[in-house]
Formats: C-alpha cells, structure tokens, sequence
C-alpha cells in the first residue's frame, strides 16, 4: 500500500528508531518502493517505505525488499560505489532511512542535454568496479544524482551480473537519449524512451554511434 494513504503519512510524520521525521514531499517511485524528502534534527533525509506493486520486468522473489537494500549496501559499500549512507531501517515496518545527496538527478541533466563527459566517464568506472565484484547496478538514470560533479548511486540495488542488464548492452542507451527524457519527464510515459516498455528495453538504434564512441573513449568494448 503507498505510503501517502497511511495516517502517519497524512499526519506528515514517521516514527523511525532515529527518532520522529517530517515528511516534506514525495521524491519519486521506483520498482521497489516510494522515496520521500524529511527533514531530522535540522537535516533533510530520505526515508523510503517499500510496496510490494508488481513489475512486468523484475521479480524479488518472496524477499524483504528491505533486507536486499540492506545487504546490497554493503556489497556496493565495498565495491567503492558513492552512495548515500545508511542510518536506521526496520524490515518489520518495511523502512530506510538515509543521507539525503543534494544534487541534480542524473535524468533532469540528460533532458536538458546538459550531462558531461566526466560524468560519463565516471559513469563507466562505476560499471567496472561493480563488474568486477560480479554485480549489477540498475543504470537508469533517475537512480544517479550528481553533486560537485561527482556522480552518486542513490538506490541501493544490485543483482549479479548479467550482460543483458549491463551499462553496456542496457543502462548506457537512456542516457544517450536526450529528447526522449525530455519527453518522458514531461508525461511519465515509459514507451517514448522504451523499445519494448514492457521488458523494460530502452530504444536503441538511433544513438548506436553516440554510445559506440563513449565505449571507444573510455576503451569499452562490447564483450568487456
């Protein structure tokens, strides 16, 4: 059930084990839960509750989504993956809580064509170092937020590695599709960036040259 239909919601409060949070707005949905700005102690912070809403294109099985964050955490904690810090969760009552990265989202930059090539490139180091410990990140770009040009991993997801779900053969193409970000901000309509919105496959062809030259400069081949 979303959040918001809660009384606790609708009070524009939550009880976590850090203490009470003011919830200040929705940030967004993703696969596995709702995000929210609140403000702690004169910080703003993320808490983000969990649903349990199907995807056509993902499955977690009978996990606690909460626990998968958790470990995921780590893993990616250990891979040297920026990402916001971890305060307080409770898997009972389906919560995290974390650093809030005042940032750009990587998605609003990529619609105002305005993503640099550090940013890229950064891009590409992060699927290396997560490669190498045999994962996955989910590359879509609403998942990336950049703070002092420094590219940071806001969710906590990852799974193990598949070519199929890589930067590579995957995550990269929406990135390198301005206009069609541009155009899904505005609607929320998954098939103006998606080839096939209901496997989750960005379009392709038309930035086949765009994403070839990112691979050439940062010596990334297709079977890397």
């Amino acid at each position: 059930m979303r959040l918001k239909n809660t009384k606790e919601i609708r009070n524009k409060s939550f009880e976590t084990k850090l203490g009470q949070v003011s919830i200040q707005k929705e940030l967004g949905k993703g696969k596995s839960g709702y995000s929210y700005l609140v403000e702690f102690g004169g910080q703003n912070l993320v808490l983000k509750i969990m649903h349990y809403e199907s995807c056509d294109y993902y499955s977690f099985g009978g996990n606690n989504k909460v626990t998968l964050e958790v470990n995921a955490y780590h893993k990616l904690h250990t891979c040297g993956v920026l990402l916001p810090k971890l305060l307080s969760y409770d898997a009972k009552r389906n919560y995290l809580l974390k650093e809030y990265i005042d940032g750009e989202v990587a998605s609003h930059l990529i619609a105002e064509n305005k993503i640099s090539e550090s940013i890229i490139e950064q891009l590409f180091d992060m699927y290396h170092n997560v490669k190498k410990y045999g994962l996955n990140i989910d590359y879509f770009p609403n998942n990336f937020v950049i703070k002092n040009d420094r590219l940071f991993y806001i969710d906590y997801e990852c799974n193990p590695y598949s070519p199929a779900w890589d930067l590579l053969n995957w995550g990269i193409y929406y990135w390198a599709n301005s206009e069609g970000f541009k155009e899904y901000l505005l609607t929320d309509n998954v098939s103006i960036i998606n080839d096939i919105p209901e496997k989750g496959i960005p379009i392709k062809s038309p930035f086949e040259e765009k994403v070839a030259n990112w691979k050439k400069r940062y010596n990334i081949g297709l079977n890397d």
